[in-house]
């Protein structure tokens, strides 16, 4: 709108000051004094011209030179020029006259009319190069702004190729930190090696016996090349956990308290791996959780497709670090980076509340928007 407006400006001040120079040189040419009627007449004139200019320049070849109908555009060039002396030479006989000024009056002659026609249609050839100079103009701007767009879906493309690259970059590291923590322990010899020692074993101390057992299982899930994949079954995630836990206490002889508890449905849901462990890992290894009055609370829920897990530790003030700088292998900063590359959309969050002698930790998975 604005540059409209700008380019209106511009030529009602070309065709002021053509008015200009048109009565000054019409002066100077016939000697002549300024008159009203001469002013007039030579406004009307110019206002005239405008009129063959105008009319060529934005209808006549618009519609009819621009798709190659060239009769036509002379036809209307001529009508539009016959048009424009016509009035001409009506108002230098007839209107003008009323001013009382006999010197602009034109005889209609075949001199007179061919000197009118052929000044007027001067302008016809102003309104064509005018015509082919927006054109060009025009045929710049689109090209102009067709490389823009070009260079911009480049750039959107080159985001995307990105995004891609960390998002399959941070999936490749995940896996390979994976592969690296099951690859710590050829899984056939230490399979081979539990069965061993539970048959050496199950003889003595039945309790023994099941303790490897239960390690064995442990192993053998952890060890899983399901793991490899992007989510594996909930139910199964927190089966490990509850395993860890049932040995740790019988590892520390009974000296660990911990509050575990469940709520919901968890076979029908999905979720990335060795997550929850980790943080469980983190509560014990960087907590206290001797105390009977403070035990290691453990939290698992699914409401409404909504998971929630909580983990509240008492701290362990002579650890040597606390919770996120602590390194548990994976580490929660890679767990974060495992979780973007798996929900891209989001629909998770990982909240910790490090208070002054406690440690909340709170991983919350909402599987209605991971559905979408």
């Amino acid at each position: 709108m604005l540059e409209t407006l700008r380019k209106y400006k511009i030529h009602v001040i070309i065709w002021c000051l053509y008015v200009i120079y048109y009565l000054i040189s019409y002066l100077f040419i016939h000697s002549k004094d300024f008159s009203v009627s001469v002013f007039v007449s030579i406004l009307l004139n110019t206002s005239l011209y405008a009129f063959v200019f105008y009319s060529c320049s934005l209808y006549i070849y618009v519609v009819y030179l621009d798709k190659k109908k060239y009769l036509l555009t002379s036809f209307f060039c001529v009508v539009s020029t016959s048009i424009s002396v016509g009035l001409n030479f009506f108002i230098s006989n007839y209107i003008l006259i009323f001013l009382g000024d006999e010197q602009v009056k034109m005889e209609l002659n075949w001199n007179n009319f061919t000197l009118g026609y052929w000044n007027t249609q001067i302008y016809a050839f102003y309104a064509l190069g005018y015509f082919f100079a927006q054109k060009t103009i025009q045929q710049q701007k689109d090209i102009a702004a067709k490389d823009l767009e070009i260079a911009n879906q480049k750039i959107d493309i080159a985001k995307k190729e990105l995004q891609l690259a960390e998002e399959r970059a941070a999936k490749e590291k995940a896996q390979a930190e994976m592969a690296f923590l099951r690859s710590q322990i050829n899984p056939h010899f230490m399979f081979n090696t539990l069965n061993m020692i539970y048959s050496k074993v199950r003889g003595a101390s039945r309790e023994a016996g099941d303790i490897v057992i239960e390690f064995a299982d442990m192993m053998r899930y952890a060890t899983s090349t399901k793991l490899q994949e992007d989510e594996v079954d909930l139910r199964g995630e927190l089966d490990f956990v509850q395993q860890y836990l049932s040995l740790h206490k019988q590892r520390n002889q009974q000296n660990a308290y911990i509050d575990y508890d469940e709520e919901g449905y968890f076979h029908s849901h999905r979720i990335v791996p060795m997550v929850l462990i980790t943080l469980v890992e983190n509560g014990i290894k960087h907590g206290l959780i001797d105390d009977p009055n403070f035990p290691l609370k453990i939290r698992a829920s699914l409401i409404d497709d909504v998971f929630v897990f909580i983990v509240h530790n008492l701290k362990n003030h002579h650890s040597d670090q606390i919770m996120d700088r602590g390194n548990t292998g994976i580490g929660i900063k890679n767990i974060i980076k495992r979780l973007n590359a798996v929900y891209k959309n989001g629909g998770f969050s990982l909240d910790s509340e490090d208070g002054e002698d406690d440690y909340i930790v709170t991983f919350t998975v909402d599987f209605n928007l991971i559905k979408k």
